[in-house]
């Protein structure tokens, strides 16, 4: 599952995104959560990885921001 996947089945805005992951901006939340292939597509730093696993119950995996644009479907 994708971050942004798990972001829409909760209803969250980036905002909201940002402060569950201690993050300081909705910008940067919305950066983790773009396709990779689009130009501003950002993969969260190592602390913030922990995090997003921690707080979606292994839903949402380190790997999961690696992935090929073809393989997101």
């Amino acid at each position: 599952m994708t971050l942004d996947e798990y972001r829409n089945e909760k209803g969250w805005s980036y905002t909201k995104l940002a402060q569950k992951t201690g993050c300081a901006h909705a910008a940067v939340a919305r950066r983790w959560c773009l396709p990779p292939d689009h130009p501003n597509y950002s993969v969260p730093a190592t602390r913030f990885m922990r995090v997003i696993t921690d707080m979606t119950d292994g839903e949402v995996q380190p790997n999961s921001f690696y992935a090929l644009a073809n393989d997101r479907g």
